[in-house]
Protein backbone atom coordinates (compact mmCIF):
# COMPACT_ATOMS: atom_id res chain seq x y z
CA UNK A 1 0.00 0.00 0.00
CA UNK A 2 1.41 3.40 -0.95
CA UNK A 3 0.35 7.00 -0.52
CA UNK A 4 -0.18 8.48 -3.99
CA UNK A 5 -0.87 12.08 -2.97
CA UNK A 6 2.08 14.07 -1.61
CA UNK A 7 2.87 17.57 -0.45
CA UNK A 8 4.98 17.91 -3.58
CA UNK A 9 2.20 16.95 -5.95
CA UNK A 10 -0.20 19.22 -4.04
CA UNK A 11 2.13 22.22 -4.56
CA UNK A 12 2.85 21.27 -8.15
CA UNK A 13 -0.83 20.98 -9.06
CA UNK A 14 -1.55 24.38 -7.50
CA UNK A 15 1.41 26.05 -9.22
CA UNK A 16 0.48 24.66 -12.63
CA UNK A 17 -3.17 25.62 -12.19
CA UNK A 18 -1.98 29.22 -11.71
CA UNK A 19 0.38 28.93 -14.73
CA UNK A 20 3.40 29.88 -12.62
CA UNK A 21 6.97 28.75 -13.22
CA UNK A 22 9.04 27.07 -10.54
CA UNK A 23 11.38 30.06 -10.60
CA UNK A 24 8.53 32.49 -9.91
CA UNK A 25 7.24 30.46 -6.97
CA UNK A 26 10.66 29.73 -5.47
CA UNK A 27 12.08 33.25 -5.78
CA UNK A 28 13.11 34.57 -2.36
CA UNK A 29 12.00 31.37 -0.60
CA UNK A 30 14.25 28.58 -1.82
CA UNK A 31 16.18 27.60 -4.91
CA UNK A 32 14.38 26.45 -8.03
CA UNK A 33 16.27 23.17 -7.69
CA UNK A 34 14.88 22.67 -4.20
CA UNK A 35 11.32 23.39 -5.34
CA UNK A 36 11.81 20.90 -8.18
CA UNK A 37 13.02 18.32 -5.67
CA UNK A 38 9.95 18.99 -3.48
CA UNK A 39 7.56 18.67 -6.41
CA UNK A 40 9.19 15.38 -7.44
CA UNK A 41 9.09 14.05 -3.85
CA UNK A 42 12.87 13.92 -3.56
CA UNK A 43 12.81 16.34 -0.62
CA UNK A 44 10.14 16.73 2.06
CA UNK A 45 9.92 20.39 3.16
CA UNK A 46 9.51 21.37 6.78
CA UNK A 47 6.40 23.22 7.91
CA UNK A 48 7.98 26.68 7.62
CA UNK A 49 9.07 26.12 4.03
CA UNK A 50 5.73 24.53 3.08
CA UNK A 51 3.87 27.45 4.62
CA UNK A 52 6.01 29.98 2.71
CA UNK A 53 5.39 28.21 -0.60
CA UNK A 54 1.65 27.93 0.04
CA UNK A 55 1.45 31.62 0.90
CA UNK A 56 3.32 32.41 -2.34
CA UNK A 57 0.68 30.39 -4.19
CA UNK A 58 -2.11 32.34 -2.49
CA UNK A 59 -3.28 29.50 -0.27
CA UNK A 60 -4.50 31.72 2.56
CA UNK A 61 -4.93 30.19 6.00
CA UNK A 62 -7.90 32.45 6.59
CA UNK A 63 -9.81 31.41 3.48
CA UNK A 64 -8.90 27.72 3.52
CA UNK A 65 -8.93 26.83 7.18
CA UNK A 66 -12.55 25.62 7.29
CA UNK A 67 -15.22 24.31 4.96
CA UNK A 68 -18.38 26.41 5.02
CA UNK A 69 -21.31 25.69 7.30
CA UNK A 70 -24.87 25.80 6.01
CA UNK A 71 -27.37 28.53 6.81
CA UNK A 72 -30.35 27.58 8.97
CA UNK A 73 -31.84 31.06 9.04
CA UNK A 74 -32.22 34.36 7.20
CA UNK A 75 -30.69 36.01 10.27
CA UNK A 76 -26.90 36.48 9.87
CA UNK A 77 -26.26 36.60 13.63
CA UNK A 78 -27.85 33.21 14.16
CA UNK A 79 -25.87 31.66 11.32
CA UNK A 80 -22.70 33.18 12.77
CA UNK A 81 -23.48 31.65 16.15
CA UNK A 82 -24.05 28.28 14.48
CA UNK A 83 -20.63 28.59 12.81
CA UNK A 84 -18.96 29.39 16.12
CA UNK A 85 -20.56 26.53 18.04
CA UNK A 86 -19.84 23.99 15.28
CA UNK A 87 -16.25 25.07 14.74
CA UNK A 88 -15.62 25.05 18.50
CA UNK A 89 -17.29 21.61 18.82
CA UNK A 90 -19.47 22.93 21.63
CA UNK A 91 -22.19 20.35 21.02
CA UNK A 92 -24.20 20.78 24.21
CA UNK A 93 -24.41 24.52 23.59
CA UNK A 94 -25.21 23.81 19.94
CA UNK A 95 -28.05 21.50 20.96
CA UNK A 96 -29.48 24.14 23.30
CA UNK A 97 -29.15 26.79 20.57
CA UNK A 98 -30.97 24.64 18.02
CA UNK A 99 -33.78 23.86 20.46
CA UNK A 100 -34.27 27.51 21.37
CA UNK A 101 -37.70 28.74 20.15
CA UNK A 102 -36.03 31.94 18.94
CA UNK A 103 -33.87 29.87 16.58
CA UNK A 104 -36.79 27.74 15.39
CA UNK A 105 -38.83 30.83 14.58
CA UNK A 106 -36.31 32.00 11.97
CA UNK A 107 -36.30 28.84 9.83
CA UNK A 108 -38.36 29.46 6.70
CA UNK A 109 -37.12 27.41 3.70
CA UNK A 110 -36.77 23.69 3.03
CA UNK A 111 -32.99 24.08 2.63
CA UNK A 112 -32.77 25.76 6.02
CA UNK A 113 -34.99 23.05 7.51
CA UNK A 114 -32.77 20.31 6.11
CA UNK A 115 -29.66 22.02 7.47
CA UNK A 116 -31.36 22.51 10.83
CA UNK A 117 -32.19 18.83 11.24
CA UNK A 118 -28.72 17.84 10.02
CA UNK A 119 -27.05 19.94 12.71
CA UNK A 120 -29.57 18.75 15.29
CA UNK A 121 -28.71 15.12 14.54
CA UNK A 122 -24.99 15.87 14.82
CA UNK A 123 -25.44 17.69 18.12
CA UNK A 124 -27.55 14.85 19.49
CA UNK A 125 -25.08 12.21 18.32
CA UNK A 126 -22.22 14.03 20.04
CA UNK A 127 -24.23 14.35 23.25
CA UNK A 128 -25.40 10.71 23.05
CA UNK A 129 -29.09 11.36 22.50
CA UNK A 130 -30.98 8.38 21.06
CA UNK A 131 -33.31 10.34 18.76
CA UNK A 132 -30.54 11.20 16.27
CA UNK A 133 -31.65 8.86 13.46
CA UNK A 134 -35.15 10.36 13.53
CA UNK A 135 -33.83 13.85 12.93
CA UNK A 136 -31.51 12.88 10.07
CA UNK A 137 -34.53 11.25 8.43
CA UNK A 138 -36.44 14.50 8.86
CA UNK A 139 -33.54 16.32 7.20
CA UNK A 140 -33.69 13.99 4.21
CA UNK A 141 -37.46 14.39 4.01
CA UNK A 142 -36.78 17.93 2.74
CA UNK A 143 -35.20 16.57 -0.43
CA UNK A 144 -37.55 16.65 -3.42
CA UNK A 145 -37.70 13.21 -5.04
CA UNK A 146 -36.35 13.12 -8.57
CA UNK A 147 -34.14 16.19 -8.18
CA UNK A 148 -30.31 16.03 -8.10
CA UNK A 149 -28.73 15.46 -4.72
CA UNK A 150 -27.14 18.51 -3.14
CA UNK A 151 -23.99 18.39 -1.01
CA UNK A 152 -26.21 18.67 2.06
CA UNK A 153 -28.32 15.74 0.87
CA UNK A 154 -25.17 13.65 0.47
CA UNK A 155 -23.91 14.61 3.91
CA UNK A 156 -27.25 13.60 5.38
CA UNK A 157 -27.18 10.19 3.66
CA UNK A 158 -23.60 9.58 4.84
CA UNK A 159 -24.44 10.68 8.38
CA UNK A 160 -27.51 8.45 8.38
CA UNK A 161 -25.29 5.55 7.25
CA UNK A 162 -22.86 6.16 10.13
CA UNK A 163 -25.74 6.09 12.60
CA UNK A 164 -27.12 2.91 11.01
CA UNK A 165 -23.72 1.22 11.32
CA UNK A 166 -23.76 2.10 15.03
CA UNK A 167 -27.23 0.55 15.25
CA UNK A 168 -26.09 -2.62 13.40
CA UNK A 169 -28.30 -1.78 10.41
CA UNK A 170 -25.60 -2.74 7.91
CA UNK A 171 -27.82 -3.21 4.86
CA UNK A 172 -29.42 0.20 5.27
CA UNK A 173 -26.01 1.78 5.88
CA UNK A 174 -24.53 0.30 2.70
CA UNK A 175 -27.49 1.59 0.71
CA UNK A 176 -27.22 5.09 2.17
CA UNK A 177 -23.48 5.30 1.59
CA UNK A 178 -24.05 4.20 -2.01
CA UNK A 179 -26.66 6.95 -2.37
CA UNK A 180 -24.28 9.54 -0.88
CA UNK A 181 -21.66 8.72 -3.52
CA UNK A 182 -24.10 8.27 -6.42
CA UNK A 183 -23.01 10.28 -9.48
CA UNK A 184 -20.61 12.27 -7.30
CA UNK A 185 -18.45 13.05 -10.33
CA UNK A 186 -21.28 15.11 -11.86
CA UNK A 187 -21.93 17.14 -8.71
CA UNK A 188 -20.60 20.69 -8.41
CA UNK A 189 -17.64 20.45 -6.06
CA UNK A 190 -17.69 21.96 -2.59
CA UNK A 191 -15.13 21.07 0.12
CA UNK A 192 -17.78 19.54 2.38
CA UNK A 193 -17.99 16.61 -0.05
CA UNK A 194 -14.56 15.52 1.23
CA UNK A 195 -16.30 14.47 4.45
CA UNK A 196 -18.13 11.64 2.66
CA UNK A 197 -14.92 9.68 2.12
CA UNK A 198 -13.76 10.18 5.70
CA UNK A 199 -17.04 8.96 7.17
CA UNK A 200 -17.07 5.94 4.85
CA UNK A 201 -13.49 5.06 5.82
CA UNK A 202 -14.11 5.64 9.53
CA UNK A 203 -16.92 3.09 9.63
CA UNK A 204 -14.55 0.50 8.11
CA UNK A 205 -11.89 1.34 10.71
CA UNK A 206 -14.38 1.01 13.55
CA UNK A 207 -15.45 -2.37 12.12
CA UNK A 208 -11.83 -3.57 12.12
CA UNK A 209 -11.59 -3.66 8.31
CA UNK A 210 -8.38 -1.67 8.10
CA UNK A 211 -7.53 -2.47 4.48
CA UNK A 212 -10.90 -1.19 3.29
CA UNK A 213 -10.45 1.85 5.52
CA UNK A 214 -7.09 2.61 3.91
CA UNK A 215 -8.50 2.24 0.40
CA UNK A 216 -11.46 4.50 1.15
CA UNK A 217 -9.37 7.19 2.81
CA UNK A 218 -6.86 7.15 -0.05
CA UNK A 219 -9.79 7.73 -2.42
CA UNK A 220 -10.76 10.70 -0.25
CA UNK A 221 -7.24 12.12 -0.36
CA UNK A 222 -7.20 11.77 -4.15
CA UNK A 223 -10.64 13.39 -4.41
CA UNK A 224 -9.66 16.40 -2.28
CA UNK A 225 -6.36 17.05 -3.99
CA UNK A 226 -7.86 16.58 -7.45
CA UNK A 227 -10.05 19.57 -6.59
CA UNK A 228 -7.18 21.59 -5.11
CA UNK A 229 -8.59 21.32 -1.58
CA UNK A 230 -6.79 20.74 1.71
CA UNK A 231 -10.02 20.33 3.72
CA UNK A 232 -9.98 17.09 5.78
CA UNK A 233 -6.47 16.12 4.60
CA UNK A 234 -4.97 16.31 8.11
CA UNK A 235 -7.69 13.98 9.35
CA UNK A 236 -7.47 11.77 6.25
CA UNK A 237 -3.73 11.23 6.67
CA UNK A 238 -4.10 10.64 10.39
CA UNK A 239 -6.76 7.97 9.80
CA UNK A 240 -4.60 6.44 7.06
CA UNK A 241 -1.68 6.28 9.48
CA UNK A 242 -3.87 4.59 12.09
CA UNK A 243 -5.08 2.01 9.57
CA UNK A 244 -1.51 1.43 8.33
CA UNK A 245 -0.37 0.82 11.90
CA UNK A 246 -3.05 -1.85 12.31
CA UNK A 247 -1.87 -3.40 9.03
CA UNK A 248 1.78 -3.27 10.16
CA UNK A 249 2.60 -1.12 7.11
CA UNK A 250 5.39 0.89 8.71
CA UNK A 251 6.32 2.96 5.64
CA UNK A 252 2.78 4.16 4.99
CA UNK A 253 2.22 4.81 8.68
CA UNK A 254 5.32 7.00 8.92
CA UNK A 255 4.61 8.86 5.69
CA UNK A 256 0.93 9.47 6.47
CA UNK A 257 1.69 10.59 10.04
CA UNK A 258 4.18 13.13 8.75
CA UNK A 259 1.68 14.55 6.28
CA UNK A 260 -1.06 14.69 8.89
CA UNK A 261 1.24 16.80 11.05
CA UNK A 262 2.17 19.07 8.13
CA UNK A 263 -1.45 19.79 7.18
CA UNK A 264 -2.40 20.23 10.84
CA UNK A 265 0.34 22.82 11.40
CA UNK A 266 -0.09 24.47 8.02
CA UNK A 267 -3.85 25.00 8.09
CA UNK A 268 -4.60 24.73 11.80
CA UNK A 269 -6.85 21.72 11.22
CA UNK A 270 -8.02 19.92 14.34
CA UNK A 271 -7.46 16.17 14.11
CA UNK A 272 -10.18 13.86 15.37
CA UNK A 273 -8.42 11.11 17.33
CA UNK A 274 -11.25 9.41 19.23
CA UNK A 275 -12.12 6.45 17.00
Amino acid sequence: MTVSTTIGSFLKQTRKAQKLTQQAVASGICSQAMLSAIEHDKYIPNVALTLALCQRLGLSLETLSLAENYAISQTPDLNAKLDHLCNAHQYRDLLAFLQDPATLATITTSAQTEAYYYYLSIAEYQTHNESTLTHIKLALAQHVAGTPLTAMDRLCFATKAVLEVAANQTTDANHDFATAFQQLETTSYVPNLNILFYLHALTAYQAGDYLTCAKRIQAGIDFATAHGSHYMLANDYYLLAEAAQKLADVDTQREASQRAAIFKDLFGDAIFRDF
